[in-house]
């Protein structure tokens, strides 16, 4: 090999390893970099809104769990004397026969208020000295109630809107096939059709004889 042709090896030579080691300087720099910055970043955090502080006190002034709006009741009793127990079989004085009593009875002197139970339209207004004059209210999703030996209040009829608690009627003197119990409140209540319990859906207890 003559001089020429070694000193061309030698400057290849040399720029390889310029090259090899400028690379490795490269990479050394882009390492140093992330590594600056993952540590300048940390452990990723969660911001949360601010928080305002509330009028009278930590709690804000609110009052103790006490229902608003949509929260209260969703019935009210449609009067307030004493019930007779859904079912209870009894003998009727008045019909002479003993029958199983699917209603609620409660306890009322002539001329009381009575109260519809809940938001409703009147389906009927029906006048018995037999059966006994009665109001039946729906309440939407299936669930009815009726009120016999009432005196509708003046004007009542069938496709009225009524409130709850919106006196629908007034207690009547005692007839009709129940006469023998006195003046009271003959209510029933019937859900997608069959009678059920109001006790469940009134939320009262019946008094332990």
């Amino acid at each position: 090999m003559n001089e020429t042709q070694t000193d061309l090896t030698i400057r290849k030579k040399k720029l390889l390893y310029s090259l090899i080691a400028g690379v490795g300087a490269l990479l050394l720099i882009a390492a140093i970099v992330l590594t600056v910055l993952f540590a300048a970043r940390g452990e990723p955090t969660i911001e949360t809104p601010p928080v305002t502080e509330q009028p009278g006190g930590e709690d804000g002034g609110k009052e103790d769990d006490k229902p608003t709006g949509g929260e209260e009741a969703a019935f009210v009793l449609p009067s307030s004397g004493a019930p007779t127990l859904y079912g209870e079989v009894y003998y009727n004085e008045t019909l002479n026969k003993i029958y199983r009593h699917n209603a609620v009875d409660f306890a009322a002197a002539e001329g009381e208020e009575v109260a519809c139970i809940a938001e409703g339209t009147v389906l009927e207004v029906s006048l018995s000295e037999e059966l006994g004059n009665l109001v039946t209210v729906d309440h939407g999703d299936g669930l009815v109630s009726v009120y016999r030996f009432v005196e509708p209040r003046d004007g009542l009829k069938a496709g009225d809107e009524l409130a709850r608690g919106d006196v629908l009627g007034t207690v009547a003197a005692p007839y009709g096939t129940e006469a023998h119990g006195g003046a009271h409140l003959h209510f029933e209540l019937f859900l997608d059709g069959e009678s059920v319990d109001p006790a469940a859906h009134l939320g009262f207890t019946y008094e332990e004889k």
